[in-house]
C-alpha cells in the first residue's frame, strides 16, 4: 500500500534543479557520496545482499520546510526546494524494475538488539538523531556497473512549484526566476522566493 502523502520535498541546489528542468529527468546518486558513514554503511550492505552491481538513492521529505531542511541540505544562495506531487511521482516510479520507495524508520542505538527488520527494510532504516528530516527515499538497484547517478525519465508535471532560498537578494532572484522559467517551456509551476527569514505577515504582525 503506498503512503498517504500531501507533498514530497527535495532540498538541493539551483545545478540540480537546472538539470532537473533541462533533461527531464531525476538524477539518483551514489549514497557512497554521502556525509553519514552509517547511512553509506547500510546501504552497501543492503547492495550486497541484494546481489546488486550498483545502487542509487534520492533522499526527500513528506513534511513542510524547516530550518533544517535548508540549513543541512540547501545553504547559501544556491539552495531550493522542488515540490513534487507523490501521487504523479509514485505513477512513474513504480512503472520501473528495480527502483523502490518508502519512509525511512528512524531507531535508536538500544533498539538494534530487539529490530526486527527485513532486507527490504534496510535501506529505510536511519539512527534516531536524524528523525527531524522526515525522509521519504527512493533507491534504484542495478546489475550494471556502478556510475555516479541513475537517471530516472519525468514529466515534469510531477513538479508543483519551486521555492528559492531566501537568501537570494530580491532583485537576483527576478532575475533567476526568468532565467529557470526560460529553461524549459514544459514547465507549468510556479517559482517562489523563501520567505523562512523574513516573512511580511510575521514582521508586520507585531508592528501594528
Amino acid at each position: 500500500m503506498k503512503p498517504e502523502l500531501k507533498k514530497l520535498n527535495r532540498f538541493t541546489t539551483i545545478p540540480f534543479l537546472i538539470d532537473l528542468l533541462k533533461r527531464e529527468k531525476l538524477a539518483l546518486i551514489n549514497p557512497s557520496i554521502w556525509e553519514d558513514y552509517n547511512d553509506r554503511a547500510t546501504m552497501e550492505v543492503y547492495r550486497n545482499k541484494s546481489k546488486a552491481q550498483s545502487i542509487y538513492a534520492l533522499c526527500l521529505t513528506h513534511q513542510n520546510e524547516t530550518i533544517h531542511h535548508w540549513n543541512a541540505f540547501a545553504n547559501g544562495t544556491a539552495g531550493c526546494c522542488i515540490e513534487f506531487s507523490p501521487e504523479k511521482l509514485f505513477k512513474t516510479l513504480d512503472k520501473l524494475e528495480g527502483v523502490h520507495h518508502g519512509k525511512v524508520q528512524y531507531k535508536r542505538i538500544q533498539d538494534l538488539p530487539t529490530l526486527n527488520s527485513t532486507l527490504d527494510d534496510l535501506p529505510y532504516l536511519k539512527r534516531f538523531p536524524f528523525k527531524p528530516e522526515n525522509e521519504y527515499r527512493l533507491i534504484a538497484v542495478s546489475d550494471e556497473p556502478q556510475q555516479a547517478t541513475f537517471d530516472i525519465d519525468i514529466d515534469l508535471s510531477i513538479i508543483r512549484k519551486v521555492t528559492i532560498s531566501n537568501k537570494v537578494p530580491e532583485v537576483v532572484f527576478k532575475s533567476l526566476k526568468e532565467s529557470l522559467m526560460a529553461i524549459n517551456p514544459k514547465y507549468k509551476g510556479r517559482i517562489y522566493h523563501s520567505t523562512l527569514f523574513n516573512n511580511v505577515t510575521w514582521v508586520n504582525h507585531f508592528n501594528k
